[in-house]
């Protein structure tokens, strides 16, 4: 699930941002901009009723941009792209509670993916009941 959820984030990035550099784990040196970073930095699990479970990624996006004299506007350009073409990922997540905020010279975008996921279970089902001596099918 991680790894399609980067994938379909790497792929949206480069589509509304093509001429900036993606990667998906960080880099020592070599760092061509602009760029963006691309992690899923947690992940959780709550369940819910039956064999329902609400799976929550917290994606964390930086962005390095090309010139450090207009590092702000930049930003803000970068971040306006987000908040109106990454409300959905690949047209399979809602992205939630999206922030944006400049550090260092870079933008640090973060936002969360809920998926609702239910447990398949393999094998025979019960075929017959039985409570106080009675049979039920």
């Amino acid at each position: 699930m991680v790894t399609n959820l980067k994938t379909l984030i790497i792929q949206q990035i480069k589509s509304v941002f093509p001429s900036a550099k993606v990667y998906d784990e960080p880099v020592q040196q070599g760092l061509q901009t602009p760029a963006f970073l691309v992690l899923v930095i947690s992940d959780s699990q709550e369940r819910k009723l039956g064999a329902t479970s609400e799976w929550e990624y917290v994606v964390n996006i930086t962005y390095f941009p090309s010139d450090s004299r207009s590092t702000y506007s930049e930003s803000d350009d970068v971040s306006r792209a987000f908040k109106m073409n990454f409300r959905y990922i690949g047209n399979q997540f809602h992205a939630n509670k999206l922030t944006a905020e400049k550090h260092d010279g870079t933008l640090v975008i973060t936002f969360n993916v809920k998926k609702l996921v239910r447990e398949v279970f393999d094998g025979t089902k019960m075929r017959t009941l039985q409570f106080g001596g009675v049979y039920s099918e």
